[in-house]
């Protein structure tokens, strides 16, 4: 892949992710931490939805894109049709048979108009979901960017003119901004992939490639389940033992590890197609082991310099979200290790070995269900952080061990040992950063001199070749 190509998939998570960094602060001066709690939750929930109604076959159809023959078209009718038919069933079912529930559940506010919007939301994330994988195996990276970066644009725009003029400002508004900025994004995805989905309409039904598809689909989705309740059992704990306002404080603080979403979108947009099309040509897949060494030290310095810019986000947000600041460092580590694990846990997809998904999804959320129920009542956001970077670290560990296993040998000791010391920074700073953070600012300074070190040769080679 080319550096405009990596660039044009950039776009979108970093146009995301400034977005993103624009919008939360803008809403915690004129919305309520409950309301912002809230529609975190509606997010979370509309995730679970994708998950379900997907049955994994986003998966089958990003494994099998480049080995179909050429019959892309037929592949997408095939899994792509079944989910999106079975969302718009499933979302018509609930609110005809419990109109009130969805809001009740999700925001404890029983109302039909929030159940409909959430309703809304939630199934326009399927056709984002699958329209837009058509633009990412065709490396349409600009066209895939700005459709990621439409929704976001819209959100901002909406959460400015209620701070602009002043107008009606709750969860009401806020979902209706969402659900109204998803479908627009559909709508562009729609337009952007118009000939592949009449194509995908001629196509002839083949319901042995969706059975083939459910069998590889459905073992990875049972996975992302459990990975699901484990990345989102924070928030629901959060919310029930510690209040919305905390979950307000907790999202702000993810948000502002926009930077290291960046670092996730773009190489998971990017990567398991790059890896599947080196195995289908014959090429050289021990590449990966450098590249996952490369990217651990990439996010190495990623937590050094955010521990640094750390005290920054307190002079943009109110006083209330001033722990935002400590746990910044530790919700930093969630799209890090995650980014790896992509990088490292390629091997399982690879082998087609996708059983013991589940099992490590479900070892990773029994450890933060356990450290969640402990560090939650004692520090609020500030635990519910902390127990989920150690149970991404767990996750981390054991699906990068079992890719060794499964495929070719990785540089695990390098992995285990620098994650594992970014772990430990992360939590003690977020613990008992106050106070403290001149101490910890020479240690990040050290940690960064020492990369610098290690990567000097590097960016000799890369001067010399640019003054050439």
């Amino acid at each position: 892949m080319n550096r405009n190509k990596l660039l044009a998939y950039a776009l979108g998570p970093v146009g995301s992710a400034a977005a993103g960094l624009l919008t939360l602060p803008l809403m915690s001066w004129h919305f309520a931490g409950g309301d912002i709690g809230r529609i975190v939750l509606l997010q979370t929930a509309a995730s679970l939805a994708l998950i379900v109604l997907g049955l994994g076959l986003d998966q089958a159809y990003v494994r099998e894109f480049h080995h179909c023959g050429g019959r892309q078209a037929a592949l997408f009718k095939n899994l792509a049709w079944p989910p999106l038919l079975l969302g718009v069933a499933a979302a018509t079912a609930v609110w005809l048979s419990a109109p009130e529930m969805p809001s009740e559940k999700i925001f404890g506010l029983a109302d039909g108009t929030l159940s409909l919007l959430c309703l809304l939301f939630a199934a326009g994330l399927l056709p984002v979901r699958y329209l837009s994988l058509i633009l990412r195996m065709q490396e349409r990276a600009l066209a895939f960017s700005f459709s990621q970066l439409l929704p976001k644009l819209l959100v901002l725009a909406a959460v400015a003119g209620v701070s602009c003029f002043g107008t009606r400002a709750d969860i009401w508004v806020l979902a209706a901004v969402y659900a109204a900025s998803q479908w627009a994004a559909a709508g562009l995805l729609l337009w952007q992939t118009r000939h592949e989905c009449a194509a995908a309409f001629r196509a002839p039904f083949d319901a042995r490639q969706l059975s083939d598809g459910l069998k590889y689909g459905l073992p990875l989705a049972l996975g992302g389940l459990i990975y699901w309740a484990f990345t989102s059992i924070d928030r629901w704990l959060l919310r029930d033992l510690a209040g919305l306002e905390e979950l307000a404080v907790y999202s702000m603080a993810v948000s502002f590890g926009a930077a290291a979403m960046v670092f996730q979108s773009v190489f998971s947009t990017v990567w398991s197609p790059m890896v599947f099309k080196w195995v289908a040509q014959g090429g050289d897949t021990a590449k990966v082991a450098a590249v996952a060494r490369q990217m651990t030290d990439a996010a190495a310095a990623i937590v050094c310099l955010a521990g640094l810019l750390s005290p920054a986000v307190t002079l943009l947000l109110p006083p209330q979200y001033g722990p935002v600041q400590f746990v910044l460092l530790s919700s930093l580590l969630f799209p890090l290790l995650y980014t790896l694990t992509e990088v490292s846990g390629i091997g399982i997809h690879v082998s087609k070995r996708n059983w013991p998904v589940p099992l490590i999804s479900l070892a990773a959320l029994l450890c933060n269900l356990f450290l969640l129920k402990l560090w939650i009542p004692l520090w609020g956001a500030r635990g519910a952080a902390m127990a989920t970077a150690v149970s991404f670290w767990l996750f981390f560990a054991l699906k990068t061990e079992l890719s060794a296993r499964l495929w070719q040998p990785l540089p695990r000791g390098t992995l285990y040992g620098t994650t594992a010391a970014c772990l430990a920074v992360c939590l003690a700073y977020t613990a008992c950063g106050d106070g403290l953070y001149p101490y910890f600012a020479v240690l990040w300074l050290v940690c960064l001199a020492a990369l610098a070190w290690r990567y000097r040769r590097l960016a000799g080679r890369l001067k010399t070749r640019n003054n050439r």
